[in-house]
């Protein structure tokens, strides 16, 4: 074997280099924009203005320590969090039960939404209806993932996303109300006159919902973080990332070896800290621009007109030229959330599968990824949500069923990583003794507000 083959971790990355692996954790940040971010929270704050930012800053900082411990455990162990979770103790493959279930039902909500929100963006351009433009939309998103050739979506999104993003925080600058308002937000309480169904979908999407932190795992092992090294450096194509069997055994690294994954585990850390910190400057600025420009309108984002809305955020203030900025970059950033999601649920519901057939011993196509993804971006993520747009389920209300589901599973995404780390990393990478508690804070926050939704929305 070649002296390359026995490397498990290379050095990290330093100084300018380390820019280059900032990858993963902006391919995160771009894929939520248009959920959370870019949809949910100017809606939120034209319902609750500034008395909700204590728990948007809150949820934040959790989903930063909560996605920072699954990146640990992407890091250590070459590994997807689901490979992980395949190997809870207890009988087999619960774990990826509890996770792959609920998110079947989130992929077709989500897929629907983000094709109508789409096409909402579209239909203020070019003639054509809302619901032909969200099949295109949807039909177009599909054929570039099934052929692998949505690069120039990625790359077009980027742009737009930070020109966006400049965009919302300097005209959140210009209607900025004062410090009194926003720090009257920070006192912990609920409005008044607050409605559960509208909070969490919020919540559970903001920044990334548990779809999106399970596949942050994904991103970083692709791109090689760590002992992901070996897994890609020997195989061939990523369809066999997913395969046990040739992950690197990480109990007998080199001194410089683990010195090596240290320095990963720091530059992993700060890639989703600074995600995460652009995250909460652009949130902040959404909530100021819907509490300053739809609140006093009375200006929801929903339907057809989610687009129509939002373009509201800066042609408020810059006229029609910010308008078209609005719109442009919406559409972008509900495409390029579509595109991705695409691409990530048909991983892990792939890998998923494939997990439950070897349990039931199958062989052939059965343990193949390359089949499921197929399996399920025709069927589960093309026909069925095809079905649901050309009914016209209204974006926002499919959105919102996702978004609940996933606030609802974040809790279990948190107690199972937990475990993990704690249990199952060598010794020298474990999180301490604080992380483990910040972890199960995670958990908790999340897990209260699951059952305030449920007493107060099903509960006589």
């Amino acid at each position: 074997m070649a002296d390359e083959d026995r490397i498990i971790v290379p050095p990290a990355p330093r100084g300018r280099e380390s820019l280059t692996w900032m990858g993963p954790a902006i391919i995160w940040m771009i894929s939520a924009i248009a959920t959370g971010e870019l949809l949910f929270t100017p809606r939120i704050a034209s319902l609750y203005g500034y008395s909700v930012l204590w728990m948007l800053i809150l949820a934040i900082l959790l989903k930063t320590a909560l996605s920072i411990e699954i990146g640990r455990y992407a890091v250590v162990t070459g590994g997807s969090l689901l490979q992980g979770i395949r190997n809870l103790p207890g009988p087999a493959n619960w774990g990826v039960w509890i996770i792959v279930l609920p998110q079947i039902l989130v992929a077709v909500a989500t897929i629907t939404g983000m094709a109508g929100s789409a096409s909402s963006a579209i239909i203020l351009i070019l003639p054509g209806s809302f619901t032909a433009w969200a099949a295109i939309v949807l039909l177009v998103s599909l054929a570039l993932v099934f052929f692998g050739r949505y690069r120039g979506v990625e790359q077009a999104s980027i742009v737009m996303a930070i020109a966006i993003i400049v965009a919302l925080v300097i005209t959140a600058g210009y209607v900025f109300p004062g410090i009194v308002p926003l720090a009257a937000g920070l006192v912990p309480a609920l409005p008044p006159d607050v409605v559960f169904a509208e909070l969490l979908p919020w919540l559970g999407f903001v920044m990334s919902g548990a779809a999106g932190l399970i596949w942050y795992s994904y991103w970083l092992t692709a791109r090689g973080y760590g002992a992901a090294y070996y897994t890609v450096h020997r195989q061939e194509g990523e369809e066999k990332v997913i395969e046990e069997e040739d992950l690197p055994d990480v109990t007998r690294l080199s001194r410089s070896e683990k010195d090596s994954m240290r320095g990963w585990l720091r530059l992993m850390a700060l890639s989703t800290t600074i995600a995460a910190g652009i995250v909460l400057l652009l949130l902040v600025a959404l909530l100021v621009l819907g509490a300053e420009l739809l609140r006093p309108e009375g200006l929801l984002p929903e339907g057809p007109e989610v687009t129509a809305v939002l373009s509201v955020l800066l042609g408020g203030v810059w006229g029609p030229p910010g308008a078209w900025l609005m719109i442009l970059a919406s559409f972008f950033a509900f495409w390029s959330t579509l595109v991705a999601n695409l691409d990530g649920w048909t991983r892990m519901l792939g890998q998923g599968s494939i997990f439950i057939a070897r349990q039931m011993k199958a062989a052939g196509r059965w343990v193949s990824m390359r089949f499921y993804r197929s399996v399920y971006l025709i069927g589960l993520m093309g026909i069925l949500p095809l079905v649901f747009v050309l009914v016209r389920l209204e974006p926002v209300t499919a959105l919102a069923i996702a978004g609940i589901v996933e606030a609802i599973q974040i809790p279990v995404v948190a107690f199972m990583t937990v475990y993990l780390n704690r249990r199952t990393l060598p010794a020298q990478f474990r999180p301490s003794l604080p992380v483990v508690i910040l972890i199960f804070a995670v958990g908790i926050f999340f897990a209260v507000f699951a059952v305030y939704y449920v007493a107060t929305e099903f509960l006589p």
